[in-house]
Order: C-alpha cells, then structure tokens, then sequence
C-alpha cells in the first residue's frame, strides 16, 4: 500500500540558521558578455547563486556587479555553489557597496558558480556580467547547423568555424588533419554520428565535436505512449513528424510542445492523422495550437498528433500528458548535464556531517536534477513534524523528506557500476514548464510540494547531486536517476520515475 507523503529536496549549503542560500532553479545562468540587470536580493543577508559555462581556450573570466544600491559580496567557485560567506569560494570580492569585480587568468573550462551574498542591508537594482576572453591563438570550435537532433526525412547541415577549417568524419572516429574538409553542405539520409573538428592555418586543432542525427521517413506515424516524452524534435520549413498515442475515455490529454529554436504548430486529431492548416471555421474535428493542446475529455482510441515546423526548428521536446487523479512525479532527463569535478572534503562540512560523502579528496560525477509533476492533481506534502519519512538537518535549519532520489552509473550493458547515496529533498515550486498551469508558486520549504505542472530543479552545484566515481576509467558509461525510488509517495504511474543517458567519463587531468 502507497502511503501518501510529499517529499522535501533541501539539499543546500552549510550555513547558520540565520542565513539562508536560495534554492538555484535550473535556468539561473549567466551567459558569457550578456548582463544580468535589476538583480535585487529579497533577503539582507540571503545568497543567489548562477552559473556560467566557461569554454575550452578561455584566456581569461572576468565577472563583474555594479549600479544599483547597497553592499553585496560576490564569489567565485569552479563546479560547486559557494556556500554562505564564500569561506571555500575560489575567488571572492568583498569591498563596500556593489561595484565588485573578480578576474580568474586561465580558468579551467567548465561550469563555475557565482554567488551574490548581501551584506548590511543587501541590495537593489545591480547589474551583472561575466565576459569569457579567447586564448590567443586558440581555435573556435566546430558549429553543427542545423543541431543533432530527430528529423522527418533527410536533412541538410553545416559544419563551420569561424577562421578556420572544419574536417569531419561519418564513421566514428575523430577528425585529423588528413580528413576531408566539410562541404557547403552536408546531406544526411539515415542515422548518422558527424564528427566535426577546426583546424587553423597555423596548425592549431580545435576541439572534437559531435552530433546524432536520427532520421524517419516522411509520413512515419510513430508510437507515443501515454505520458510519453521525445526530446531533440528538429524540422526544415514544412516537415512534420507524426505520432499516434492510445487513450482510454475520459481522461485529459495534454500535448505540449516546448524548448529548442524556431516555431513550430501542434495539431490532435481522433482517430486519424490531422490535416495541415488550420481548422476551417467550424471544423471541430482537430485542434490546433503553437505549443499546447488539451483535450479535456477523451474519447478511448487512438490520438494523433502532428508537429509541423512553421519555421526550421531544432531542439524541441513534446509531450503527451495523460492527466490521472493524481500527482505523477518524473525526472527531467534533459537538464542532467553531468560533468566531473575533483573536490576535497572537510570533515565539519554538511555534506560529511549528513553523510553525503566521506572527508578528503573525491572524484565526482555531478548533474543537476529537475523533477516534474505532470500529474493532474499536486503533489501536497504533510507536516514533516513528527513524521517518521521526514528529519531535521542542523545544517540547513529545516526538514529534509528522506531519501527522496538515487542515481546509479551503469556501464553500456547496464550493469551497476557505481551507487550515489540516496539524498533527501524538499519540495517546492521553481519552475512553471506548463504554460496552462497555475501562475503562481504555491509551495516552498516551508510549506513543501510540487504543482502540476511545475517542477523542482537542484543545481548540480549543490551537495548531494552526485555519483563518487574515484578511480573509475574513461570510457562510455550510462547515468541513471530514479525519483520517489521506494514508492513511499503516491503516484498515478511509477513506471516514469527513472531517466536513464548516456555519459562520457574523461580521462583524470
């Protein structure tokens, strides 16, 4: 018997009661050259952490606040969140006021964490911005045009570098300075992995990049299962992919259509594939829509959904929600984005006191979490006072629900290779990824849960977010991530609580 519990994903830094890190949801980033403005904290003495991705061949970070009124302190951390005070920041600035400045000659490539703390009073109205110089001499990397990505029929992409010589191969292995030189254009027909490189005039090599592109017939009518997600959807002008998805009567059908660039039209139909265009006037036999369809009461049979690019698109997911009486939580396979970091541990620290990981040097593999309800109903957390699937952390200053999610890397045959600990976590509102749901957030730490349609995202900068991969060999693995893994919370379906994506580990530096 599923007994029904919400579940809290508090997994934050270690800092006095009095202070209080905000929790990082996923698209808190810093682009490198484009301020951030009107940045205002609502907490004097509160912390907001970003992310900026710094490229290979990176010269130089500068990350820099100023305008607006009252003090702040900035820090600097590569593939961590600094905690309260930045006693572990790789690089702090701590002058009065906000105008504040941190240089970092020669940083590493990678994610690094950026933490804005208030101090006597915190502040209003800062602007920020982190600017990434290139190396000299170093070479762009190679741009695929369009992304990899799920086509419907051939497509054609480009391979280019700015002031250099793009090489590519199509058979796996990685581009030399002997591989032929990237056409105009390049024609894909059938599944194929590009391989694409930059090569400059003086003998610089840039780094490999590669790109999956999968390829279906025109007109292919694909199987979508109810509460099915595809990510990665691309198009030229005019292309359309085609699904069809099994229904019982009703229900509430939802089909979204979100992410990536360019513009594309969602249009559902019962029982046969919809025609293109819009419905003429009093046509009721389909509906159309940018990016979201409900069927509010479905008849049993078979929907068919078509996605047709009003523009080339690349970089979109849909899905098709079949909305039950009750929450359904699932992870977010496409803001994982694992990497690996080497960090050392202090036995005081949080992590360690909660037992997260054992004191001293720990090579990780850390990804970020973002779970979803896409359920028709909320998932409502009870009062964690008391209750026995809840515990107090001193460190945090709140309840954590236990062992909420656990993730394990496999190798290509899924085979267990590594355990993360399972990891507690509170439950809140952070992101609206359905645009037809309620508006505004409704839960926090305080009061814990998760809307429907919204989802809770965890930083991988965070404790807790990670698998101690130690002495592990480089190669071609798989990272799997499991949410509600003992079933202690109700749910309409269990059977989309695990992702699971393939994850290259790189050799030790």
């Amino acid at each position: 018997m599923k007994v029904l519990l919400p579940l809290l994903l508090g997994v934050l830094c270690s800092l006095p009661v009095i202070a209080h890190i905000e929790v990082t949801p996923f698209p808190k980033v810093v682009q490198g050259g484009v301020p951030l403005a009107g940045l205002t904290s609502t907490d004097p003495h509160g912390m907001i952490v970003y992310r900026v991705v710094v490229p290979e061949g990176t010269a130089r970070l500068t990350v820099t606040t100023n305008g607006g009124t009252g003090n702040l302190e900035l820090y600097l951390r590569k593939s961590v969140h600094p905690s309260y005070g930045g006693a572990d920041a790789d690089f702090d600035s701590r002058f009065p006021g906000t105008r504040q400045r941190l240089q970092v000659e020669a940083p590493s490539a990678g994610v690094w964490f950026i933490g804005l703390q208030g101090a006597n009073g915190g502040y209003n109205g800062v602007k920020m911005v982190a600017v990434t110089k290139q190396a000299k001499g170093a070479v762009a990397a190679a741009v695929l045009n369009p992304p990899p990505g799920i086509y419907p029929g051939a497509t054609t992409c480009t391979l280019k570098a700015k002031g250099a010589t793009v090489r590519y191969t199509l058979d796996g292995s990685d581009p030399t300075a002997s591989s032929p030189v990237a056409p105009a254009s390049l024609s894909i027909t059938s599944d194929t992995t590009v391989k694409a490189r930059s090569f400059s005039s003086k003998g610089v090599v840039g780094p490999v990049v590669e790109g999956f592109y999968q390829i279906h017939p025109a007109g292919e009518v694909r199987d979508l299962d109810s509460l099915g997600v595809i990510h990665h959807l691309g198009s030229a002008k005019g292309g359309r992919h085609l699904f069809r998805v099994p229904v019982a009567a009703g229900q509430r059908l939802s089909v979204v259509a979100e992410g990536g660039k360019g513009k594309s039209t969602i249009s559902v139909r019962h029982g046969s594939i919809p025609p293109t265009g819009k419905p003429a006037k009093g046509d009721t036999s389909f509906i159309r829509g940018t990016t979201r369809v409900v069927i509010p009461e479905t008849t049993a049979g078979d929907y068919f959904l078509a996605v047709d690019a009003a523009t080339a698109y690349s970089g979109r997911t849909v899905m098709a929600l079949v909305a039950g009486d009750g929450a359904d939580l699932t992870p977010w396979a496409l803001t994982l984005e694992p990497y690996t970091s080497t960090e050392t541990f202090d036995p005081a620290s949080c992590e360690v006191q909660e037992g997260m990981i054992d004191a001293g040097e720990r090579r990780l593999l850390r990804y970020t979490t973002e779970i979803r309800n896409i359920g028709g109903f909320d998932m409502v957390m009870p009062d964690p006072e008391g209750n026995p699937f809840f515990e107090f952390q001193e460190c945090h200053g709140h309840y954590h629900f236990k062992g909420f999610a656990a993730s394990r890397l496999l190798d290509l045959e899924g085979n267990e290779l590594r355990s993360g600990r399972k990891v507690s976590f509170c439950l809140l509102d952070t992101n609206r990824w359905d645009r037809g749901a309620n508006s505004r957030t409704r839960f926090n730490c305080s009061k814990q849960g998760i809307q429907a349609g919204w989802g809770d995202a965890y930083d991988s900068g965070l404790p807790g977010q990670w698998i101690e991969i130690d002495t592990l060999p480089a190669g071609d693995y798989q990272l799997e991530l499991t949410v509600n893994p003992d079933g202690i919370l109700a749910e309409t379906n269990y059977e989309n609580n695990t992702v699971v994506i393939p994850v290259t580990i790189p050799a030790e530096d």
